[in-house]
Protein backbone atom coordinates (compact mmCIF):
# COMPACT_ATOMS: atom_id res chain seq x y z
CA UNK A 1 0.00 0.00 0.00
CA UNK A 2 1.24 3.60 -0.94
CA UNK A 3 0.20 4.77 2.08
CA UNK A 4 0.64 4.56 5.74
CA UNK A 5 -1.20 2.66 8.67
CA UNK A 6 -0.88 4.15 12.26
CA UNK A 7 -1.87 1.40 14.47
CA UNK A 8 -3.41 1.88 17.94
CA UNK A 9 -1.00 2.07 21.62
CA UNK A 10 -1.84 -2.07 21.38
CA UNK A 11 0.80 -2.11 18.38
CA UNK A 12 -2.23 -4.52 16.60
CA UNK A 13 -5.21 -2.63 15.44
CA UNK A 14 -4.92 -0.19 12.64
CA UNK A 15 -6.14 3.34 14.31
CA UNK A 16 -5.67 5.22 11.15
CA UNK A 17 -4.65 5.26 7.49
CA UNK A 18 -3.46 7.82 5.15
CA UNK A 19 -3.90 6.87 1.73
CA UNK A 20 -2.47 10.25 -0.10
CA UNK A 21 -4.78 12.50 0.47
CA UNK A 22 -4.03 13.00 4.56
CA UNK A 23 -4.45 11.35 7.59
CA UNK A 24 -8.28 9.12 8.20
CA UNK A 25 -9.00 7.96 11.05
CA UNK A 26 -10.53 4.75 11.95
CA UNK A 27 -13.54 5.02 13.30
CA UNK A 28 -14.63 1.30 13.85
CA UNK A 29 -12.78 -2.23 13.51
CA UNK A 30 -15.84 -4.54 11.58
CA UNK A 31 -14.10 -7.52 11.76
CA UNK A 32 -10.19 -8.97 12.32
CA UNK A 33 -8.91 -12.57 10.83
CA UNK A 34 -6.11 -14.43 10.14
CA UNK A 35 -5.44 -16.18 6.78
CA UNK A 36 -2.76 -18.63 7.10
CA UNK A 37 -1.89 -20.57 3.30
CA UNK A 38 1.19 -23.21 2.37
CA UNK A 39 1.15 -24.57 5.96
CA UNK A 40 0.84 -28.30 4.25
CA UNK A 41 4.25 -27.40 2.62
CA UNK A 42 7.56 -29.05 4.38
CA UNK A 43 9.30 -25.89 4.22
CA UNK A 44 7.81 -23.33 6.63
CA UNK A 45 9.30 -20.08 5.36
CA UNK A 46 7.45 -20.85 2.21
CA UNK A 47 4.01 -20.31 5.20
CA UNK A 48 2.01 -17.57 4.42
CA UNK A 49 0.21 -15.77 7.40
CA UNK A 50 -1.73 -13.02 7.14
CA UNK A 51 -3.27 -10.50 9.35
CA UNK A 52 -6.56 -8.84 8.07
CA UNK A 53 -8.66 -5.97 9.70
CA UNK A 54 -11.78 -4.57 8.21
CA UNK A 55 -12.28 -0.53 9.74
CA UNK A 56 -14.75 1.59 8.79
CA UNK A 57 -13.23 4.87 8.42
CA UNK A 58 -14.14 8.80 9.60
CA UNK A 59 -15.11 9.94 6.22
CA UNK A 60 -17.75 6.96 5.51
CA UNK A 61 -14.81 4.26 3.26
CA UNK A 62 -14.66 0.70 4.42
CA UNK A 63 -10.93 -0.79 3.84
CA UNK A 64 -10.13 -4.35 4.16
CA UNK A 65 -6.26 -3.78 5.44
CA UNK A 66 -3.91 -6.92 5.85
CA UNK A 67 0.23 -7.13 7.04
CA UNK A 68 2.34 -10.00 7.11
CA UNK A 69 2.72 -12.09 9.98
CA UNK A 70 6.49 -12.14 9.34
CA UNK A 71 6.54 -8.46 8.11
CA UNK A 72 5.43 -5.25 9.37
CA UNK A 73 4.02 -3.65 5.89
CA UNK A 74 0.61 -3.23 5.40
CA UNK A 75 -1.53 -3.55 2.56
CA UNK A 76 -4.49 -2.52 1.26
CA UNK A 77 -6.91 -5.50 0.02
CA UNK A 78 -9.86 -3.95 -0.54
CA UNK A 79 -11.76 -0.68 -0.47
CA UNK A 80 -15.70 0.48 -0.71
CA UNK A 81 -16.96 4.19 -0.48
Amino acid sequence: MRGLVVVAADGQEPSGVDLGEGMVRVREVVDHWVVEVGWWRTAPQQWQSRDYWRVLLDDGRCLDLYRQLRGASWCLGRMWG
